[in-house]
């Protein structure tokens, strides 16, 4: 079955489900905020407190609403893979990733018992040396780079990660191994010069773009492998540190002008063709290559080796059944749009998530 009928259906039976999921908030907005720091702060204890709270959600049964899904991060990597055209070169990019660490934090901490700070990786400070990076640490991170044919990461506390679903949402008869092959060239993309340039836009238009075309993609493909995926990055950890950096840029820009820029959204629902992507030149083709500096050699992907970028991936036209479970009247992203995690936390809109202080995220970054 193609993969966007797929979708169409998961997205079909859960159009009903609305409403909050409050964990550590409460029905009276946000009074305890979750704090976000950067990795390379948080002391060893509290690294290893988080490694392993996100080891417990890779070994914890799934709430069994996802067929095949046998672990809570199955079906994580599921409601990425699901809807991973409909959330890449979109207007709804940065807040569907902002529910998304919400959903991943409220994992951790309800089913895992983490009770620490929500990292995110300063990822302007390992720019000039990503190798020696803390995050890719042996012993105190997420492992290093992948070793043979295959760019199997084979260090660390993820060495034994496998995945269940590959990019069709199909079950693998041989699960798949966490893939990296970093790139130093692809990550100069995260440079200093750039983020100053994405916070410097003027319209949330164009910090959307530039955000998901500069620092996005150079945290992706700096990695490579399944965080090169466009639809299996999830399965990576480094995945949300590296989308909660982005998610505090965003959050920089936001404040630079509260509270304009907390109802400032736009940007179309699904990308028509290549012209729709910030990276432009074909970088939101389905299953292509995000662009890069002409000098820097697409990473490994995370399926069996194919080699499968963190694109978008449009559609020839607009399908009206999923611009109406949008919730935006046409497919101009509004505030009005749903934000849908398969069922793991009921669904929210971009207005619910517009705030990081607000009622549902209720998050500071330090």
């Amino acid at each position: 079955m193609a993969l966007h009928v797929i979708v169409l259906f998961a997205l079909g039976i859960i159009h009903q489900v609305q409403g909050l999921y409050l964990s550590h908030r409460d029905g009276e907005g946000c009074r305890v905020k979750s704090l976000r720091k950067p990795w390379q702060d948080l002391t060893d204890l509290q690294r290893a407190s988080y490694i392993n709270s996100t080891l417990c959600l890779m070994d914890s049964p799934g709430q069994q609403t996802i067929p095949g899904a046998k672990t809570l991060w199955d079906e994580l990597h599921y409601a990425h893979i699901a809807q991973a055209t409909y959330i890449h070169f979109v207007g709804s990019f940065l807040p569907w990733h902002r529910y998304f660490l919400v959903v991943h934090e409220t994992l951790l901490r309800r089913e895992c018992g983490y009770n620490g700070p929500m990292p995110y990786w300063n990822e302007v400070a390992d720019v000039d040396d990503l190798n020696n990076a803390l995050v890719l640490d042996v012993k105190t991170g997420f492992g290093g780079n992948g070793e043979g044919p295959n760019h199997c990461v084979a260090d660390g506390p993820f060495v034994n990660l496998r995945f269940q679903f590959k990019e069709d949402l199909t079950i693998a008869e041989s699960p798949s191994c966490l893939v990296r092959n970093i790139s130093d060239c692809s990550f100069t993309g995260a440079s200093r010069t750039n983020l100053d340039a994405c916070l410097a836009a003027r319209t949330y238009d164009e910090v959307w773009h530039c955000l998901e075309a500069k620092p996005h993609i150079a945290g992706h493909w700096g990695i490579g492998g399944t965080m090169s995926n466009t639809r299996l990055s999830p399965g990576d950890p480094l995945f949300f540190l590296h989308h909660a950096w982005l998610d505090r840029l965003w959050w920089l820009w936001q404040s630079q002008d509260l509270p304009t820029r907390l109802k400032e959204i736009g940007g179309a629902n699904i990308p028509v063709d290549d012209s729709d992507s910030p990276a432009g030149n074909g970088a939101s083709s389905a299953s292509g290559n995000e662009t890069s500096s002409p000098s820097c050699s697409a990473p490994m992907g995370g399926a069996g080796g194919a080699s499968r970028g963190h694109g978008g991936g449009g559609t020839s036209k607009p399908n009206k059944g999923l611009i109406d479970y949008f919730n935006d009247g046409g497919n101009t992203t509004t505030l009005d749009h749903t934000l849908w995690s398969a069922r793991i936390l009921p669904n929210v809109t971009i207005a619910d998530v517009m705030d990081l202080h607000g009622a549902f995220v209720c998050a500071e970054y330090v």
